[in-house]
């Protein structure tokens, strides 16, 4: 397992960074996947925690963490049939509800 923290240098810049750091994450997040890599971004994270184990200065905000590993699972996606929990079968395999694109994609208008 390997995490990276996402660092803000505010003395630079202390508002709007949320986009550059989303896209810098995203990023990272697809070239893990790439290379066969689950990643698992996180926000709720104990920021005082991480900034006293790591030594993070006060003048560095610190955005998120990105936790990378190898998958030990095969989560199956599935149509959410108005249910949004996620459930174990019968055999374990993770099944992960999500919305079919026709119930969130608009075309031309809402």
């Amino acid at each position: 397992r390997a995490y990276i923290v996402t660092l803000v240098n505010a003395d630079i810049k202390k508002k709007g960074y949320e986009w550059d750091a989303g896209a810098a994450i995203e990023n990272m997040i697809l070239t893990a996947w790439a290379n066969n890599i689950a990643a698992c971004w996180m926000l709720s994270v104990d920021r005082d925690e991480v900034r006293k184990i790591l030594g993070i200065p006060a003048s560095h905000l610190i955005d998120s963490v990105l936790a990378l590993g190898y998958p030990e699972e095969q989560p199956v996606a599935e149509d959410d049939a108005d249910s949004i929990k996620y459930y174990q079968d019968e055999d374990g395999r993770l099944h992960v509800p999500k919305r079919p694109l026709k119930k969130v994609l608009h075309i031309n208008g809402f």
